[in-house]
């Protein structure tokens, strides 16, 4: 078994792909297995895949139907033999000791994930750092230690994350880890809540390993007709996550409404995107069906109100809703 299999789901990449995989290739760990799945690429990005495993013999490629990155990332885990599993996304890039620095922390420490910061870097030359602002300095976790707001920060990103193997943990093994199908939000998060909550033991190194390159130009705020109810159905799907590996902690849930919450704003925006395709009719109609909606009306109930914002859907003032969704759209040029 190699020491960790990093897997690439790869849609559309081919541009990106070649920088991505060779950074994963010029690791200082060589004991490395890379699963590159295929999602159905339109583009070039199929070929390359062969081309790299015709290349290096510790690559494996997957082709599938596009069915997106949770069910792409299932299917490598299906077939992952390392010790650890990683993920690199196909137009990121990692340190060239990422992965040793990482394999190396989880010997030392026992962890059955280890996490790093990152670095976005933006295609202008500009860079922020991606870090967890509630941790000063390198810690090691475990349960008792997260707060629900830790929680909150630390699950965003499975990029940033190496996983012991199932095969490796006899928790996983009863618990085997996949990512949610079906859901357009918040895969890595829910993914995260489970994987945080069945290990024993977290490592966090407050270091920038993983790039997350971002290109401006590219970066449209696209319309989704389904916006809120993909935020709902990441809601129902964090619910269970938490009530599984967090024994359905009051206080976790109670965070976690928080997000559906800034979701649904998000999903206001989205109707008065430059690329919505609705009516103002329509854009308005959509601003009051979300307000009347059972399920977020209960979520800021549940919560407790703390913002203008939950007070304008409670109280269905549609017209500073939009009037907000609007101001904000233009300050964001979106």
């Amino acid at each position: 078994m190699p020491k960790i299999s990093v897997i690439i789901p790869v849609y559309n990449a081919e541009g990106l792909l070649t920088k991505c995989v060779e950074s994963v290739f010029a690791q200082t760990e060589i004991d490395i297995e890379v699963i590159l799945v295929n999602d159905g690429s339109t583009d070039n990005s199929g070929t390359l895949c062969d081309e790299f495993a015709q290349k290096d013999s510790r690559i494996k490629v997957i082709h599938q139907e596009n069915q997106g990155v949770s069910a792409a990332r299932n299917n490598a885990l299906a077939q992952a033999t390392g010790d650890f599993i990683g993920f690199v996304d196909s137009d990121d890039y990692v340190h060239s000791n990422m992965f040793k620095k990482m394999l190396k922390t989880a010997e030392e420490t026992n962890a059955d994930i280890v996490m790093c910061d990152a670095l976005t870097v933006y295609d202008n030359g500009k860079t922020e750092l991606d870090t967890i602002m509630q941790l000063s300095e390198n810690r090691i976790l475990e349960k008792f230690d997260f707060t629900p707001s830790l929680l909150l920060e630390m699950a965003g990103s499975a990029w940033r994350c190496i996983y012991k193997n199932n095969r490796c943990n006899d928790k996983l093994c009863k618990q085997t880890l996949a990512f949610p199908l079906g859901v357009k939000f918040s895969e890595d998060r829910i993914f995260n809540i489970y994987a945080l909550g069945y290990a024993k033991k977290i490592a966090y190194l407050k270091e920038p390993l993983y790039y997350r390159y971002v290109n401006l130009k590219s970066a449209v705020h696209r319309f989704h007709s389904d916006y809120f109810e993909a935020y709902k159905k990441a809601k129902f799907e964090t619910e269970k996550a938490i009530k599984s590996a967090w024994n359905d902690d009051e206080k976790y849930q109670k965070a976690y409404l928080s997000q559906f919450i800034t979701g649904s704003l998000m999903a206001i925006n989205n109707y008065y995107y430059k690329t919505s395709p609705l009516s103002s009719k329509e854009r308005r109609q959509a601003v009051i069906d979300l307000c009347n909606d059972k399920t977020l009306r209960e979520a800021i109930k549940t919560k407790g109100v703390t913002s203008n914002h939950e007070k304008w859907i409670l109280g269905k003032n549609y017209n500073l809703l939009i009037l907000y969704a609007k101001l904000a759209n233009f300050k964001h040029r979106r």
